[in-house]
């Protein structure tokens, strides 16, 4: 009876010690599990969206600039706010310095976020601008990888210098209409070269009455319009 008694007491202890050793596994293994969750989620994982600020804007012309546009940008965005400043405004000029920020902007794919971020498009005449948009998406940047939260591994080209090679007095036929324009030929460089347009003819009509829009823009100085 004894011996009996003796077994089932063992018996318990035994159980009582399994199910501790259970309970001990079982929050270990919980641990590692949080611990290793935490990691993947900091070091795989996406971080913060990168934020955009925008740094200035010419707002009676609809014209911006922010943080994460190349210093070249910026600089040249401040020359077009000295001509737009300046009474009277010197038309060709400011036609002129319109075309240029376009490239620099356009062909400055390093700092787009995505391919639906359309280096430019402030530029483009209204009426021509869906079709603008649908086709650089399409082309120029179709193989462009997401920077959302900025991590993409991608070489992509920045504009050093845009020369402006002429800037003449044209016609161009908007719809039923022809109309006064400016024709802008550029010369393209960049900080590394990655087979790139490297000129650019621009076509520009004053758009509201108020600012000169690109209407028209192929890769050349020998355009066919």
């Amino acid at each position: 009876m004894a011996r009996k008694i003796k077994t089932e007491k063992t018996k318990k202890k035994h159980a009582l010690l399994i199910a501790f050793i259970v309970i001990i596994v079982l929050a270990l293994l919980g641990v590692g599990i949080f611990f290793g969750w935490k990691y993947f989620k900091k070091g795989k994982g996406p971080g913060n969206p990168v934020e955009v600020k925008i740094l200035d804007s010419i707002d009676e012309y609809g014209y911006q600039v922010s943080d994460k546009d190349s210093k070249y940008f910026k600089s040249e965005f401040d020359e077009l706010k000295k001509i737009l400043l300046a009474k009277p405004v010197d038309e060709e000029k400011y036609a002129t310095q319109v075309a240029k920020l376009f490239v620099i902007d356009l062909y400055t794919m390093d700092t787009k976020i995505n391919k639906y971020d359309i280096g430019g498009n402030e530029f483009i005449h209204a009426d021509k601008k869906e079709m603008f948009e649908q086709k650089v998406i399409d082309s120029l940047y179709a193989s462009m990888l997401d920077n959302t939260y900025g991590d993409r591994k991608q070489n992509l080209p920045e504009v050093k210098e845009v020369k402006v090679v002429s800037t003449e007095k044209t016609n161009y036929k908007l719809g039923k209409e022809t109309v006064d324009a400016y024709l802008v030929k550029l010369e393209i460089t960049y900080v590394k070269s990655y087979d790139y347009d490297t000129q650019a003819s621009i076509v520009l009509v004053k758009e509201n009455d108020i600012k000169w829009s690109i209407v028209n823009t192929q890769p050349t100085l020998n355009p066919k319009f």
